[in-house]
């Protein structure tokens, strides 16, 4: 019990830590977000080889979640050098097939949003690379099952928020993009 609640100090040290960073978007629920995020991770996976990476992928979802949620935008500074850090380590590991994910999902988002803009804004359409690239590490299934479970999850929210009566309001999708990835990516892990 002890290094659970370490684990999740720790991960609202790095949210207090990345908003400082990111203070124009003043994301407001960053520390609480990495925080439950690390313990997450260290509950599922603590003294494993997986904890380290999952931190710093839940940190960065926790960072895209709480601007998202707060601006309704995904912005530049944290999809594009995500993007980066993601394809520089894929193609260094030589995983042909998560690049492949990534580019599918990126392809799929785009369609959408070219012919629907207010599905998906281009923020979501930036991090379908990533997102894709990380949930096809775990292969076809985990990648249908984030690729699938996110736009389910912002739809079911939007029906609940429509239906206590708030129906022009604009739902955050990165979140659900994050943390279907974040749980399909973990369930192939084990």
């Amino acid at each position: 019990m002890f290094s659970l609640c370490a684990a999740s100090v720790v991960g609202a040290v790095a949210g207090c830590a990345m908003r400082f960073g990111l203070v124009r978007w003043d994301p407001r629920f960053l520390p609480l977000l990495s925080a439950v995020g690390t313990g997450w991770a260290w509950w599922r996976f603590g003294g494993t080889t997986f904890f380290g990476p999952l931190c710093v992928l839940t940190w960065w979802f926790a960072a895209l979640s709480a601007v998202d949620l707060r601006h309704r935008r995904l912005p530049n500074e944290l999809t594009i050098p995500g993007a980066i850090v993601v394809t520089t380590m894929l193609v260094s590991a030589g995983s042909a097939r998560a690049l492949l994910g990534g580019a599918l999902l990126f392809a799929i988002y785009l369609v959408v949003h070219l012919l629907a803009p207010s599905a998906f804004g281009a923020g979501d359409v930036k991090l379908a690379w990533s997102v894709g690239s990380i949930a096809a590490l775990g292969g076809g299934e985990g990648w249908v099952i984030a690729a699938l479970s996110a736009p389910l999850t912002t739809a079911v929210v939007g029906s609940i928020v429509a239906a206590f009566g708030h129906r022009r309001a604009r739902i955050a999708h990165g979140p659900s993009m994050c943390a279907a990835t974040l749980l399909a990516s973990a369930a192939c892990l084990t």
